[in-house]
């Protein structure tokens, strides 16, 4: 990590401690948000095969995106592993170029230190969990699924109206990830009320109010944990 990020970071927890007897840890509220947002979540997702897959293809040992982009799923032989068995092999996911997850920031008065979280669901399970900010890989940035921009791309990646106060490198899972890595930032509004953040999937929440959420069980988007840690 840049020193300068360092030095952000160190200047972040000071004012997360200043602003701690005013911080309320309660929940409630967030509970009621992420409730109200379940009863109108639509996704459904079910088990495909995968010749039955618009756009995704079957040939020379892997299973890939006709765009050559997104990830592929392809075979390893592992060997001489110090593990329960000295050799194996497995199916693994191939994304090379990573993904970015974010965190907007802010500073108010009121409620000093917040962090914006993102309810949302994912494929594979449609219960609505908190959410960093933002996540997206470089395909999804790219919008080669032909869709609309992530939300907030403009905020986080172009930097409109924030700047990017700590970035730091983080590698995905290595038993199912091959060789990947993600960026893990934190983003600080220069303008704690930003006009293009009015969207009821997301909501804002102090360090102690996410450390409760921790303790709750299936709540927390494992990012969440990942991007935080840094302070």
């Amino acid at each position: 990590m840049k020193k300068k990020y360092s030095k952000n970071l160190i200047i972040l927890r000071k004012k997360i401690e200043k602003y701690k007897s005013k911080s309320s840890g309660n929940i409630s509220k967030l509970l009621a948000k992420r409730k109200k947002m379940q009863k109108k979540e639509t996704m459904k997702s079910k088990i495909s095969p995968i010749s039955k897959l618009k756009d995704w293809k079957h040939k020379g040992g892997k299973i890939y995106h006709k765009s050559n982009q997104f990830f592929s799923v392809e075979g390893v032989t592992v060997k001489n592993a110090q593990r329960e068995v000295s050799k194996w092999d497995q199916l693994i996911f191939n994304q090379p170029h990573g993904g970015v997850l974010a965190f907007l920031v802010r500073e108010t008065k009121k409620n000093g230190i917040e962090f914006l979280l993102h309810l949302r669901s994912e494929p594979g399970d449609a219960n609505i969990k908190f959410c960093p900010t933002f996540s997206a890989t470089k395909s999804n940035m790219n919008q080669a699924h032909g869709g609309k921009k992530t939300d907030l791309f403009d905020i986080v990646i172009k930097q409109e109206g924030s700047s990017v106060i700590a970035k730091s490198a983080h590698n995905e899972e290595g038993a199912r990830f091959w060789r990947k890595r993600n960026e893990n930032w934190l983003v600080f509004l220069k303008e704690p009320e930003n006009k293009k953040i009015k969207d009821e999937k997301f909501v804002w929440a102090n360090i102690w109010q996410i450390k409760n959420l921790c303790l709750e069980e299936c709540l927390i988007n494992p990012y969440v944990k990942t991007i935080l840690f840094m302070i």
